[in-house]
């Protein structure tokens, strides 16, 4: 029973006001139409209203409502990453989208895809695929553009109602106007005598949302008559967008533009400079990116948050600044005006280098857990970073792209990190060690995809450069990624020997990080292979990993005496080793190795002879199972299934269900404390039902559960065939077979092969 997954829409801060009508043609069209886009210019609250469709809806979609938000994706080929990444997706192909629309198959949800316009025809790729191979997928787009594919239903989004001047003077545009007034000053009123004037600002504005939430925060300081004097002085300003441009892009150009003009020259300098960040930004980097020629930074960033052009909010203890993309897109024209965005992007860039080279320290330290917290708060940036530098500085974004593996291999970022060493490469033929570090990194993450033609590929060709070049320190990365792939090539053996040759390689060239990263793996073929050295390797790996005081591979040490404590029957021992591995591990947003610690712990609670508690901690593993790369699923499921029928049969399959899906609900944060004895046991969820018996074909409903491709997996389980053979058989990866085989037990609701077997036989599959 997996955790009830409800989406990732955001709590919102302020009211929604209004569009009664368009909340209501939408909840008309999403159940006749796959993709509805959302259209309109800029400004329109095309974003504000998609959410409250989505949480309109919500109900209808059991798999939840998701949005994606494109804003601050430059790069096309990022799309399809992003909207797995939102989805929590396994990163485990560098082709992402097979894996994306096999996830999405038999998923009831709605997608929302916001800002689609700059990334036009990937994003109508991506939903063309996805409507094309998934029955019960919605697509909510907002866009300046339509997408253009066949069985888009467009829904304009046009400007909020006006008063009428003949009429009276309510309207939804009025309503946000003194809404958001009142929220900026809460001593400001609407009277008799101001509200002609407040909807004549309204008209004049044509009800356009951004518009007036500009207008509204100029009534801090201003009247709404020194307000309408103000635009029946400068309407000149309404039309300063293209002349060709519709008359409501002019409209909120000028809306921006009449903000720009009330900024001091410091103030639109700096405004200019920040366009350059993606996904906001704090204040030592704008200190660093930004120069005033000598004007006090502060002083102008304190004056836009004032004027609410940038907005302020907190990150932990953390203060992070943003700015709506269309105010961001102004000030980034502007920029480009004034003839400044090469050297503006230039110091963005170098930043985001000097963030990046931290982790040849950090990464191995104990200053791990603030390396890894500030790439991932600044991973739009780091993008925006790599985007420009593969045009204007090519030879440094390949080496900042190589060093940070670490960052795309531990937290889930595997296929774009992929990408981004091999758009590097691309653009960086010359033979320089530079490459061969590009090569190596790509090897590897093309390895833990599962993907060994291009990890061959990559590791021959860095092995011809090493050798051309006669350069010796790479040698131990290079082990390492042979290592990894001859364990996509289940060479076992050679996977071990090739992790100790690189350990020792490492420790010879001062390599830490890749002497660490050497144990961890050497361990997990030892653990596979059940060598005689796994208890040294562990043992070594733990030694190091406490003298450098690292977090995240200290508790990927913990972890491996954990089970090898727990191998050995030590169980008080392997209690503490995994309760201690989740603590460290627990503070990586991210980590991938989370969930095979509470697969660890619960194996030891079980061998304690508490199968609820076991239960409970194996549903919470599940739940972050899709977090976990290949290398430690593999690990985990070579005794996890044996494990798991072990607490199944001594609970009984209802009693088990009940606690496993009770451990399943549990938010990740509830998680960890029950794990580590800081709450009592969850409550269980309503009992499930138990299971019928396996009915004759003809009888039972559940073959059509399965699609056609998973039911022939299922005959190809029942003749007793590996994952392996039936790759071969239907001409498919090891790895989707893999995946074929999870999602038929997850549906039937089994945990073995045999169970499977059996059932395919009584069904006559």
């Amino acid at each position: 029973m997996a955790r009830r997954v409800t989406g990732n829409l955001p709590a919102e801060v302020t009211s929604f006001v209004g569009r009664r009508d368009e909340l209501a043609t939408a909840k008309r069209l999403l159940p006749t139409t796959r993709v509805l886009t959302l259209l309109g210019p800029g400004g329109m609250g095309k974003t504000r209203l998609s959410r409250q469709i989505g949480q309109v809806v919500a109900r209808a979609f059991p798999d939840g409502v998701w949005l994606v938000e494109l804003a601050d994706v430059l790069d096309p080929n990022l799309v399809t990453l992003s909207v797995a990444e939102t989805l929590n997706l396994r990163d485990e192909s560098t082709a992402p989208l097979p894996r994306l629309t096999e996830f999405l198959a038999d998923k009831r949800l709605l997608l929302i895809l916001d800002n689609c316009e700059h990334l036009i025809e990937a994003c109508a790729a991506l939903v063309g695929r996805i409507i094309a191979t998934t029955p019960d997928v919605r697509v909510l787009a907002t866009s300046r553009e339509v997408l253009g594919i066949p069985g888009e239903q467009v829904m304009p989004v046009p400007p909020l109602t006006v008063p009428d001047a003949h009429v009276g003077t309510e309207s939804d545009a009025l309503q946000l106007l003194t809404e958001r007034a009142t929220a900026a000053n809460p001593a400001f009123q609407t009277t008799p005598a101001n509200r002609a004037a407040l909807a004549e600002i309204c008209r004049r504005l044509e009800g356009m949302p951004l518009a007036l939430e500009l207008a509204a925060l100029r009534l801090r300081m201003f009247t709404p008559e020194q307000i309408l004097d103000r635009l029946d002085d400068t309407m000149g300003l309404l039309s300063a967008g293209p002349r060709t441009a519709p008359q409501r892009q002019q409209t909120i150009e000028g809306a921006i533009r009449w903000s720009y003009d009330l900024c001091t020259p410091a103030e639109q300098l700096l405004w200019e400079q920040l366009s350059v960040f993606a996904g906001g930004f704090d204040i030592e980097a704008a200190e660093t990116i930004c120069e005033l020629g000598g004007g006090s930074l502060i002083d102008a960033l304190t004056g836009l948050v004032d004027k609410s052009v940038v907005m302020l909010r907190f990150d932990g203890d953390t203060a992070r600044y943003s700015m709506l993309e269309p105010i961001r897109q102004f000030a980034a024209d502007r920029l480009t005006e004034r003839g400044d965005e090469y050297a503006v992007r230039s110091r963005h860039r170098e930043y985001y280098r000097q963030l990046a080279l931290r982790g040849q320290t950090a990464y191995w330290t104990s200053d791990d857990v603030a390396w890894f917290r500030d790439l991932s708060r600044e991973h739009a940036n780091l993008r925006a970073a790599l985007r420009s530098g593969l045009d204007d500085d090519p030879l440094a974004t390949m080496e900042t792209v190589s060093v940070l593996r670490p960052f795309w291999e531990h937290h889930r970022f595997l296929s774009e990190g992929y990408r981004w060493l091999s758009d590097s490469l691309d653009r960086n033929p010359e033979p320089t060690l530079a490459r061969a570090r590009a090569l190596s990194s790509a090897a590897s993450l093309a390895a833990l995809l599962g993907d060994r033609e291009l990890a061959a590929q990559r590791v021959t060709a860095c092995l011809e450069l090493i050798d051309a070049l006669g350069e010796t320190d790479i040698m131990p990365e290079v082990a390492l990624d042979r290592a990894l792939l001859a364990f996509t090539e289940d060479d076992r053996a050679s996977a071990l020997e090739l992790a100790r040759i690189g350990i020792e390689l490492a420790r010879e060239h001062g390599q830490n990080a890749i002497e660490m990263d050497s144990h961890a793996f050497a361990f997990m073929c030892a653990h596979l292979m059940e060598a005689p050295d796994r208890t040294q390797l562990a043992q070594e790996f733990l030694a190091l990993t406490t003298a450098s005081g690292s977090h995240l591979l200290g508790g990927l040490a913990l972890w491996t005496m954990g089970l090898d404590h727990w191998r050995l029957g030590d169980l008080d021992a392997a209690t503490d080793y995994h309760s201690h591995a989740i603590e460290k591990l627990a503070l990586f947003e991210r980590c991938v190795w989370l969930s095979s610690a509470f697969e660890g712990l619960a194996w030891t609670v079980s061998a304690r002879g508490d199968f609820d508690r076991a239960a409970r901690l194996l549903g919470a593993a599940e739940s972050l199972q899709r977090s976990t790369i290949r290398l430690a699923h593999t690990i985990t499921v070579a005794v996890g299934d044996k494990e798991r029928t072990k607490v199944r049969d001594a609970l009984g399959e209802e009693a088990f269900r009940t606690a496993f899906g009770a451990g399943a609900n549990l938010p990740l944060e509830e998680a960890i404390d029950y794990a580590l004895g800081r709450s009592t046991a969850p409550p269980a969820p309503a009992p499930a039902p138990a299971a019928p018996k396996p009915l004759p074909r003809k009888a039972s409903g559940e073959l059509s559960v399965l699609t056609r491709r998973e039911k022939d997996v299922a005959r190809l389980v029942a003749a007793g065939h590996s994952n392996k053979r039936i790759a071969a058989d239907l001409v498919i990866s090891v790895r989707t077979a893999e995946t074929h085989v999870e999602h038929i037990l997850t549906k039937l609701g089994f945990t073995s092969r045999t169970q499977v077997a059996a059932w395919a036989h009584e069904n006559n599959l």
